[in-house]
């Protein structure tokens, strides 16, 4: 009897190990609102960001229908409540296209830890521009920023509006490129990473998961993050 209970033991041990083993890492995700646009800040609100963190931990998966990765909410800064002067702050309702290298300097010389948190994905709230369309441009971004990732997401397009931007671009923060979809129209089932970069049709409805490589591309990002973030890893 005593053994039978010994290994009844050991195997709910293995059986608890294997589950904790295959729990995927949690990381911050720090919110600032960049923008001081009126309906901009009425949108972004503090519900709304806990929405952003579900959506990613609903849409921001493998064709298994498994998280790579786990995001957790951490804060949200409204940059008009802050009062304080940073370069960083221009670019929420900057009237001149988006500067990726432009974006990267300012982020890197932020030294406010509720703009710039070291220890968590930034995921900022801006109003996009265009020569083409002025502030009507919605186009968002995101970066893996050497270990170092940020998205910047234009207002509208919070709440899953326009080709899937959450898991678009928190895919690029992870290391993913974009995807070709040659013939796709902007109605048609795609890959998170689809877009129209390539010529060959467009970025598509961007619902269909990730493929196993890009799943094994998460996770080595998300190794890498581990030694230049500070993962949660109690958040479930």
């Amino acid at each position: 009897m005593m053994i039978r209970q010994l290994l009844w033991l050991f195997s709910g041990c293995l059986a608890a190990c294997a589950c904790q083993a295959s729990d995927p890492p949690v990381f911050d995700v720090n919110f600032v609102v960049l923008t001081n646009r009126a309906e901009a800040i009425a949108r972004a609100t503090p519900e709304q960001m806990r929405r952003e963190v579900d959506i990613l931990n609903t849409y921001f998966v493998g064709a298994d229908g498994k998280n790579p990765v786990r995001f957790n909410f951490k804060n949200v800064t409204y940059a008009y409540k802050l009062g304080v002067c940073s370069s960083l702050l221009e670019m929420g309702d900057y009237a001149r296209e988006y500067d990726s290298f432009d974006f990267k300097a300012r982020y890197e010389a932020c030294g406010d830890s509720r703009l710039v948190d070291r220890g968590a994905i930034n995921f900022y709230v801006y109003d996009g521009f265009s020569n083409q369309n002025g502030f009507a441009d919605i186009t968002s971004h995101g970066h893996n920023n050497g270990d170092r990732p940020f998205v910047v997401i234009d207002w509208e397009r919070l709440d899953h509006q326009t080709q899937s931007p959450e898991e678009h671009e928190m895919g690029h923060a992870f290391g993913l490129s974009h995807v070709c979809a040659p013939g796709a129209k902007t109605t048609t089932s795609t890959n998170i990473m689809a877009s129209y970069d390539c010529g060959l049709g467009s970025g598509g409805r961007r619902d269909i998961p990730f493929n196993v490589e890009q799943v094994n591309t998460i996770r080595t990002f998300a190794d890498r993050f581990a030694a230049s973030l500070t993962p949660n890893q109690a958040a479930r």
